[in-house]
């Protein structure tokens, strides 16, 4: 077993779920099927793609930038 980082956001239909530290994204009606369709998905990215050193980042940063819209 092994930990990732994930981000969930809610669109006010689906929750969109976020993997941090590999490129997946999957979406769910709940967040605790958004959470299961995640952990599915990052498991099969890891299945097909692998890693590269078989560990996520040591540390992992959240923050919010602003942006030209």
């Amino acid at each position: 077993m092994r930990s990732i980082h994930a981000v969930f956001q809610n669109d006010g239909v689906w929750f969109i779920a976020r993997c941090l530290d590999f490129p997946v994204t999957t979406q769910g009606r709940t967040l605790i099927a958004a959470k299961k369709n995640l952990q599915e998905a990052v498991e099969l990215y890891l299945e097909t793609w692998g890693d590269k050193d078989g560990q996520p980042p040591k540390e992992v940063y959240l923050t919010s930038l602003e942006v030209a819209a």
